[in-house]
Order: structure tokens, then C-alpha cells, then sequence
């Protein structure tokens, strides 16, 4: 046999063995750390999850779940025409978020974007420049449509525009759709507020770890091609079981991949007013940031289910996510390897997912609801202890005995196991070490809990160093709800920053705000502010 012939057959020998997956071995090629060096994070992807102030919060997601719409769902699409939409397209959750988009522009000449974005969604769990995708038949969007440059402009401004911008051109009320789902519907889950078209880290996920975009920062206001991106992967890399994305900005939306497909049209209704046939749509943002206040604790009326015991996410993995002096974590630093070891898999995630099998029947774990737990039974303890208000030590030992009595043996004293009494507490089976990621997160926070608490109970410790060991924990902690305003009057919501509105002030203290506040809260979401008054 001629030497190339066997040079080749040794090669062909060779890639057919490195593509076997050996029992035990980890095709992903994954680096997970001994522990979860990020449980805190995680506990908190878990705990924020489809819910609007802890997403808002902690608004750089790095985690994506499979996720399930029941049959029968009712959806809003806000748009220039009555006509039922057939292919791809964005679903808001509550009516006052796709009324905002229910606007009729003049019509205005058509203009190219400024120039082509490259995504890469590529082969599986691999870089592959080039792949172009249009942003519409026609290569453009539309003046009419929520993709077009005319109604960004008129809402935000042009990029370049200073914050006190001129009104818009005059607008015509459009039409609200009202959508159900068919049948129970396979989606996928981006963390955090992954609508938000900002340069903070919001879109980060899908720009940097699902499209592989080579500019990521730029041009950031493409939502219709970033769309077909994602619909694209969806279609081409997972044969379709993912049928769209739900993400969040100011509301809950799904991307949905095909209207026509997933969904049934209810009807079209037009989005003027009641009180005036000459009504011009008001773009005062009240009611839209009222309904999405309402929402600040859960989606409700369960109509989304995510699959917390299998969900692919950075922070179970050895990554540098935190830059330097950074509170929100970023993928910008993240090496190509660690990337496509998330993308393996988010793949294989998706291949073993039996999308038929109902998420909501009760077989499977709900780890939100035992954060929950968690969080509702130490919240509040942990600031109290640490509030100063206490007048003494013996006073300090009696809230700390209320707390953690029921842990401990008073005629056996074992540190280690009150630890483990009190971590069992909340995890369902009495599980200290379950197999799940979210289970290994949540058991790895509460022994953290437990022992700081425990500990301080110690007659060997002193008050003024247990206050800081709390003071440490609250601040590697760090749950959403301590941001959360004290209970606020009527006429006021609690506000932090959801894209395009809030200010940094709001950011850094949310506070109690009425309709006019709100109005000129602007300035955190990089140079788009909120919405001008008319």
C-alpha cells in the first residue's frame, strides 16, 4: 500500500475516534470549577428569573432556559396595519407594552442601514464568519414598522441627537393584535434584560454567544436582523423545537419565529381612544411602566414554565465574566473555547430537550420557588441584625436563637450538623447536596447562610466581628429585593432603570416615582434617554 494511501487512512482513523464520545467523557469539553465560585450569581439568575425588578436589577443575563407557553396563551403585537402577521415577529405579554408600537408613521423614503452587521451562527458549537442575514425581503426595514429607523427616531431620537429632542413627525393611532398560542410552545429563555438594546452588557448573550456577531457593540438598534439571527439558529442548528425567544426590556416579549405557525389571531382592534376621534397617540410613559411595575414579581397567571434543573449558563463554569471595578458581568473577556464549550452545550440542551413533555405536570423541581424560600426567611433577618437597632448582645443571641433554635440539639452541640439541619431546611427532599446546578447553587448559598448565622451564635465570637461576617454576606449575596423601594403611595411605583427609561439615580437608589418623574428619568441607558413628552 503506498505511503499516502496509509497516511490517509490513519487520518480518516483519527477523526473517526476523536468524534466518539467515550462513556464519561465530556464532548463539550466543559472546565467547571470543584464548586460553583459563582453561586451567589446564579442563585440570583434563578431567583430573577421572568421576573421584571430582579431582571431589571441585574440586567446583564448570562443564562438561557428552555422554556414552555401553555396552548392557549393570549399575546400583543402593536403595528401600523390590521393585516395578521405571518412570519416572524415580537409578542408583548401585556397589551399597554404592544400598544406603544401600535403607531402609524407618514410615509417617508426608504433608506438602506448604514452598512452590513456579519452574524456567525455557523456549524455547531463553532466560529463560522460570513453568514449575511437580510433585514428584510427587501433588504431594508420599513418607515411603518417598530424595525424601522422612522419609528426608532421618533422615539428615541436619532443616535447623535442631544437628550432635549424636537418633536417627532405627526402619528396616526395603529392597530393592537391580539394573538393565542396553538399548542403548548417550545421557546428558549434569555436571562436578564436581553431587549434591551444597550452597550451595557444586555445584549451580550445573544450578540457575542448565540449570533457570534464580529461588532458587537455597534449598531445595536438592528433588532430585525438580530431576530433572524436568533430565528435562524433556531431553524437551521435545532431542526425548529425551539420555536422562539423570550427576552425582556420594559416587559416580558417573545420573539416568536413564525406567527402564523405558533399562533392563532384573535383580532385586530384600533389603538385610538375612547374619549376623542381626533386622538393623537400619547407617548407619555405611565401606563406602560404601570403595567410592567405589575409584573415586578413574577410574569403570572402561569404562562410561562422554565426548566430550572437543566439550563446552560456562564456561571457554572471557570470564566472571567467581572472586569475590573465591574458589578455586572460581561462576555466581552470570554475566550473563544469557554464560548463554544457554552454553545456545545446549549446544543446539546436543546437536542435531549423532550419539548412535548408539559414542564408545568409537577415531575420537575421548581428551584425559584425554593429561592424563594430562602430569600423571604433571611431577607429581612439579615438586615435587622445588621441595622444597629439591636441594644445589646444578649438582645443580638435572643434574635439569633428565634432564628436558628429549631437547627440545633442543646445537649449535643455539632456546628456541622446545625449547618447541615438548616441548609435541608428549604431544599426539597431534605437534599444537602443535590445533582442539579441550580440545586448545587442554592444548597452552597445556604450553607453559606447558615454557617455565618451559626457561627455568630458562638460565645467565642464577638458581636462587633459577627455584624461584619453579616455585613460580608449581604454583600456577597447582594438579592435584588434589599433595592426595592419601602412601600410606596398611591399614585407612585417603585423605580429602577428598565430600558429606554430610568436614570442612573435610579439606578443606584430606585425610589417612589409619579407620572412626571418618570417622564424626565433619562440618562442610564447610555445616550437614549426616555421618551420625550409631546
Amino acid at each position: 500500500m503506498p505511503l499516502s494511501t496509509l497516511l490517509l487512512t490513519f487520518l480518516y482513523v483519527l477523526a473517526v475516534t476523536a468524534s466518539v464520545v467515550l462513556p464519561g467523557s465530556d464532548p463539550c469539553n466543559r472546565r467547571h470549577t470543584k464548586e460553583i465560585d459563582d453561586a451567589n450569581h446564579l442563585f440570583n439568575a434563578i431567583h430573577s428569573s421572568m421576573r421584571q425588578w430582579g431582571s431589571s436589577v441585574n440586567h446583564n443575563g448570562m443564562s438561557l432556559f428552555l422554556a414552555q407557553v401553555p396552548a392557549g396563551t393570549q399575546f400583543y403585537h402593536g403595528t401600523h396595519t390590521s393585516t395578521p402577521v405571518q412570519g416572524m415577529e415580537w409578542l408583548a405579554f401585556e397589551p399597554e407594552h404592544a400598544r406603544n408600537f401600535a403607531i402609524k408613521f407618514p410615509k417617508k423614503n426608504r433608506r438602506p442601514p448604514p452598512r452590513s452587521q456579519t452574524y456567525a451562527v455557523g456549524p455547531r458549537a463553532a466560529v463560522d464568519k460570513g453568514i449575511q442575514h437580510p433585514i428584510t425581503k427587501d433588504g431594508m426595514a420599513g418607515e411603518d414598522s417598530p424595525e424601522g429607523p422612522g419609528f426608532l427616531e421618533a422615539i428615541f431620537g436619532s443616535p447623535n441627537a442631544p437628550r432635549l429632542r424636537p418633536a417627532p413627525s405627526p402619528m396616526k393611532p395603529g392597530w393592537l393584535h391580539t394573538y393565542k398560542t396553538k399548542a403548548l410552545t417550545p421557546l428558549l429563555y434569555i436571562d436578564g434584560m436581553s431587549a434591551g438594546k444597550t452597550s451595557k452588557g444586555t445584549l451580550d448573550v445573544q450578540d457575542i454567544l448565540l449570533l457570534n456577531r464580529t461588532d458587537a457593540d455597534n449598531d445595536r438598534f438592528w433588532e430585525y436582523e438580530r431576530a433572524s439571527g436568533l430565528c435562524k439558529l433556531a431553524n437551521e442548528r435545532w431542526g425548529g423545537k425551539i420555536k422562539g425567544f423570550i427576552r425582556m426590556e420594559a416587559g416580558f416579549e417573545i420573539i416568536m419565529c413564525s406567527f402564523d405557525q405558533s399562533l392563532d389571531f384573535q383580532r385586530a382592534t384600533r389603538a385610538g381612544s375612547a374619549l376623542s376621534k381626533d386622538y393623537t397617540p400619547s407617548r407619555s410613559i405611565w401606563n406602560w411602566i404601570h403595567a410592567v411595575a405589575s409584573r415586578y414579581d413574577g410574569i403570572g397567571g402561569r404562562r410561562v414554565t422554565l426548566d430550572y434543573n437543566n439550563f446552560v449558563t456562564a456561571f457554572n463554569h471557570d470564566m472571567d465574566l467581572f472586569l475590573p471595578d465591574a458589578h455586572l458581568p460581561r462576555l466581552t473577556s470570554t475566550s473563544d473555547q469557554d464560548l463554544n464549550t457554552l454553545r456545545c452545550e446549549l446544543d446539546k440542551m436543546v437536542d435531549d430537550w423532550d419539548s412535548t413533555e408539559d414542564l408545568s405536570a409537577g415531575q420537575f423541581t421548581d428551584w425559584q420557588s425554593v429561592a424563594d424560600m430562602i430569600v423571604e426567611r433571611y431577607a429581612t433577618e439579615l438586615k435587622y441584625l445588621t441595622s444597629g437597632r439591636i441594644p445589646d448582645r444578649t438582645h443580638f443571641l435572643k434574635e439569633l436563637d428565634r432564628l436558628l433554635a429549631n437547627f440545633i440539639d442543646s445537649d449535643a452541640r455539632d456546628f456541622d450538623a446545625e449547618v447541615a439541619r438548616c441548609v435541608a431546611q428549604n431544599m426539597p427532599g431534605g437534599q444537602v447536596k443535590p445533582s442539579s446546578i441550580a440545586g448545587r447553587a442554592l444548597s452552597l448559598v445556604s450553607t453559606r447562610i447558615c454557617s455565618t448565622l451559626l457561627r455568630a451564635f458562638s460565645p467565642r465570637v464577638d458581636i462587633v466581628q459577627a455584624v461584619a461576617d453579616m455585613q460580608s454576606l449581604i454583600t456577597y449575596l447582594d438579592w435584588t429585593t434589599w433595592k426595592r423601594c419601602d412601600q410606596c403611595e398611591l399614585g407612585r411605583i417603585c423605580f429602577t432603570p428598565v430600558w429606554p427609561f430610568g436614570s442612573t439615580q435610579d439606578y443606584e437608589h430606585p425610589q417612589c416615582r409619579n407620572e412626571s418623574e418618570l417622564q424626565s428619568s433619562y440618562g442610564y441607558w447610555d445616550d437614549r434617554g426616555a421618551m420625550p413628552s409631546m
